[in-house]
């Protein structure tokens, strides 16, 4: 199945660099991306605070959520990419790097990963540095 999209927002997205960064992302942390599924849901502002507001009791936008899924369908990443777009110019990234970041952070989520506390926040940003390194070494983004 690989990494499967559902694009449900009206700005232009490379789906397909996204896909590699995802697959990247588990060949990373030494998962077969052959063997491993996943969807990446592409929303806007208002869908996931929906989604964040029903599944985490949160009533309040953010960037992005994961739900994980079961044995080889490792689940889903939800990513806004109306937030991403906000966002993007204050990290100094241009669209695509943001989703490729977010997209990133969600993988992580998906095997388990977790910021809450500061010892994992710190963990989970060197994994996704040393992720969107790779990716951008090998002209993904």
């Amino acid at each position: 199945m690989g990494v499967v999209f559902l694009d449900q927002q009206n700005i232009k997205v490379p789906k397909r660099a996204l896909a590699k960064v995802a697959r990247e992302a588990l060949s990373y942390m030494g998962r077969d991306p052959k063997r491993h599924s996943l969807t990446v849901v592409l929303v806007d502002n208002g869908a996931i605070r929906a989604y964040n507001q029903r599944f985490r009791g949160e009533d309040a936008s953010t960037d992005v959520l994961a739900f994980p899924g079961d044995g080889d369908y490792l689940g889903d990443v939800i990513i806004s990419v109306e937030r991403a777009k906000e966002q993007a110019p204050s990290f100094g990234f241009t669209l695509e790097k943001e989703l490729a970041l977010l997209v990133i952070h969600g993988v992580l989520h998906l095997l388990g990963y977790r910021d809450y506390a500061p010892e994992e926040a710190q963990e989970m940003e060197g994994l996704q540095r040393d992720i969107l390194r790779e990716v951008e070494e090998k002209g993904f983004l």
